[in-house]
């Protein structure tokens, strides 16, 4: 049996793997607002005045009076397939469960303030694919290359967030938003911990499989927007800049090695046990749109650029604790054990048309984005992996007695990714590595939403 090494809350580690807790760009970047937005494909920069403007554009909140409430959940399907170049390999699918991401919030208007609080889930991801678990090392064969490049991940990103925007004049308003949120990750990937020239390299019978799992209690955001809306003109005009602190992630560790042929895990000598930490550094991403308002339609059109880092590009574990010991006694400190998360910058244009079908009463909604990957192609894994491509949303909207129903649904889809990898099997003992099996990426995302908008008191 393979030694295991579990660590502080070992078995709520074991729960998430097997369970799974996020949408695009691995659930990495803040989703573009509310549920409202997903029949719409995401666009809302200048239309979406409810929840979805204090993480989009709080300057949208202006544009109603009143007081009001939200209630809103999403379901999102997050699906990512890889397919190994080895001859005979089994096409590898994601089996992690739908996501959910909810949001609730309240606006009330003070005068010339808007004043907007909400709780929702910004950023939501999860994919698993099949484990190894105890099969035999040799029935593993070609059916897990993906192994190396990741087995799962996962990403959720609770915000709690207060707003506030000002209308200065009869056609223009600012907008600013604060939040604190919760970020939570897994991560499982195995490496490579033999010796070339003994050992065949790439063989399972040295295969080190780690899992992580842990979470920054407090990262910070900010949003801050601008609206123009004026009364004698049919087009609005919408700009943001969003902000996000780089998350620290503190993170538990079990890890399992595969006596007595490979390598097994021990503890380094030093106190306070295992434990591991990762810095998600987030982009600050600018948004902008136009709206036009006619009698049976409404059209919107917008955008968005996320700018990272490029010290976002490379991403890895610091490990604290951790000794690998091979079969002959060699053995090694674990100190850095490379991440899959990786991201770049980015960005999407977006449309939406919303047409009139019973007046006063119900809407059609649709929408149209094509977005570039977040994740460049030679980092790119079945963990945190992301495509882009093109997004297609439908929905309905209805209203009546002050109750507004948002439907929406959506689906990201692109062609399937031939990449030449980065990512490599990094082997601890530094006698042999290559880069992971390289293979194809295939996926899509489904999201489908629902939002209640209630109408508390409206200002005459």
């Amino acid at each position: 049996m393979p030694y295991i090494l579990a660590v502080r809350r070992a078995c709520v580690i074991c729960a998430v793997i097997a369970c799974g807790p996020p949408a695009i760009a691995g659930g990495l970047v803040i989703t573009n607002g509310s549920p409202r937005s997903i029949g719409r494909a995401g666009t809302g920069t200048v239309g979406d005045d409810g929840g979805g403007a204090l993480l989009v554009n709080p300057a949208a909140m202006a544009r109603r009076e009143g007081y009001r409430a939200e209630v809103g959940v999403a379901f999102i399907d997050d699906e990512l397939a890889w397919q190994s170049d080895s001859p005979g390999a089994p096409a590898a699918r994601d089996q992690a469960p739908s996501s959910l991401a909810p949001l609730v919030a309240g606006i009330g208007s003070v005068g010339s303030w808007v004043i907007g609080v909400g709780a929702m889930t910004s950023a939501v991801s999860d994919r698993s694919l099949r484990r190894p678990g105890a099969l035999p090392t040799e029935d593993l064969g070609v059916a897990f290359d993906y192994r190396y490049a990741g087995i799962a991940g996962a990403v959720r990103r609770d915000t709690i967030t207060v707003g506030a925007a000002r209308r200065i004049g009869d056609s223009f308003a600012v907008g600013l938003a604060i939040g604190a949120s919760r970020m939570q990750l897994t991560e499982i990937r195995r490496m490579w911990a033999g010796f070339s020239g003994r050992d065949l390299i790439g063989e399972p019978q040295q295969d080190l499989e780690l899992g992580f799992s842990g979470q920054d209690w407090f990262v910070a955001s900010g949003v801050a927007g601008v609206l123009v809306a004026p009364a004698d003109s049919p087009l609005e005009l919408g700009a943001s800049v969003a902000w996000s602190q780089t998350s620290r992630i503190d993170a538990d560790v079990v890890a399992v090695g595969t006596p007595p042929l490979g390598p097994s895990i021990s503890n380094d000598g030093s106190s306070g046990g295992v434990s591991a930490t990762l810095d998600v550094r987030q982009p600050v991403t600018v948004r902008v749109g136009g709206r036009y308002l006619g009698e049976r339609l409404v059209a919107e059109l917008g955008g968005e650029v996320a700018f990272v880092p490029a010290a976002a590009g490379s991403t890895a574990w610091i490990v604290h604790g951790m000794r690998v010991v091979d079969r002959t006694g060699v053995d090694a400190d674990l100190t850095t054990v490379p991440s899959r998360v990786s991201l770049r910058t980015h960005g999407a244009v977006r449309g939406a048309v919303d047409v009139e079908l019973i007046g006063g009463f119900l809407w059609a909604t649709a929408g149209y984005a094509l977005s570039v990957a977040s994740v460049d192609g030679g980092d790119q894994s079945p963990s945190f992996g992301d495509l882009g491509g093109h997004t297609l949303g439908l929905g309905l909207e209805g209203t009546s007695g002050g109750f507004t129903v948002t439907l929406g649904w959506s689906r990201t889809w692109a062609a399937a990714v031939s990449t030449t990898t980065r990512l490599r099997l990094d082997n601890p003992f530094g006698a042999g590595d290559r880069a992971v099996p390289s293979g194809i990426y295939d996926g899509s995302v489904d999201q489908l939403g629902i939002l209640v908008d209630v109408e508390l008191e409206t200002k005459p």
